[in-house]
């Protein structure tokens, strides 16, 4: 029998602390070599709509699954997930799946944990999209933030968003004029925008920055990820294979030109598990590349199943 949860059953279960922890877990199975990772794709329709899919494997913890849905440029709110029994293959669970941008916060705060200054104040945000709150939000739970300076290319709807954000947030969250203000005196920098080109140049970077980002992989120049000190990536896998190879992929071109390999590269895994060292010094530059789902969703799917089989909701349906 397979459990069908909707949305409005699913939601209220997994919340920001929750979801941190369980990312933090998926990522020592990554370590202990226990995961399968595929990169996410996304199956065209028209321009650029599409059915994105994202999917992977627990082994250690005996699930696999997959969530899909329209991509952001498809109105983006409906993914489900499947999840399977690894061992078996049952399918145990078909669910609302509204914890995409939950996921992303979870990674970046968890990444901030080990790469970030434990007395960062400021973040510079740039972007404004359905993630941009979420992210801020997961630094805020680990950070005794102060002030948020926020640069995006719309005027209006920046001020809107800083409104929104101030109110939620309770602390001050200020429009840029100008993208070098977001930059600028900011311990931590989060970007989440689709720019196909760097939305600040290097030089505007100082030392014990926290550099974090979730957009399009050309948002960071190859010289950010050459100035820093440290950089980390979710998972090697999908950096390697992002989905749109038109797209300017720093990270993979450094690695072609031997400027910044692989090797010298770690994965989260191998940062939870101590394997790869976290900030060493106040001054250190340190950067992020979170890698866009897979692993990390089943393991919220996985968790959400129990959560709900223990709460008696959703209802059994066979499909044999």
């Amino acid at each position: 029998m397979t459990l069908l949860l909707t949305r409005e059953e699913t939601q209220p279960l997994l919340g920001l602390a929750k979801a941190i922890d369980l990312t933090e877990a998926a990522h020592r199975e990554q370590a202990a070599g226990q995961v399968t990772a595929h990169a996410p794709y996304h199956v065209q329709v028209s321009g650029q709509q599409a059915l994105r899919v994202v999917s992977g494997a627990l082994i250690q913890s005996r699930r696999m699954g997959i969530r899909l849905g329209p991509n952001s440029q498809l109105s983006g709110e409906s993914m489900v997930a499947l999840l399977y029994d690894a061992e078996s293959g049952s399918l145990l669970s078909i669910m609302g799946y509204p914890f995409g941008m939950l996921r992303t916060a979870a990674a970046v705060a968890l990444a901030a944990r080990y790469l970030a200054r434990a007395d960062s104040k400021t973040v510079g945000l740039f972007g404004i999209g359905r993630n941009a709150l979420g992210l801020v939000k997961g630094i805020a739970a680990l950070c005794r933030l102060e002030k948020v300076v926020v640069s995006s290319r719309d005027a209006e709807r920046r001020k809107s968003f800083c409104k929104e954000a101030a109110q939620e947030l309770q602390l001050e969250v200020v429009s840029a004029d100008k993208p070098e203000q977001a930059v600028g005196k900011m311990d931590i920098i989060l970007t989440a925008t689709n720019s196909p080109s760097p939305v600040f140049p290097a030089e505007w970077l100082e030392p014990g920055m926290h550099i974090s980002s979730m957009g399009k992989p050309a948002e960071l120049s190859h010289a950010v990820y050459l100035k820093a000190d440290r950089v980390v990536i979710g998972c090697r896998e999908h950096e390697q294979n992002y989905w749109d190879r038109a797209a300017s992929l720093p990270l993979v071109e450094l690695d072609a030109n031997g400027r910044l390999p692989w090797k010298k590269v770690p994965e989260m895994g191998d940062l939870v598990a101590g394997r790869a060292p976290g900030r060493k010094s106040a001054a250190e530059i340190t950067v992020f590349k979170e890698s866009q789902g897979g692993f990390g969703d089943v393991a919220f799917a996985a968790w959400i199943y129990e959560e709900a089989r223990r709460r008696g909701l959703g209802r059994e349906i066979d499909l044999n």
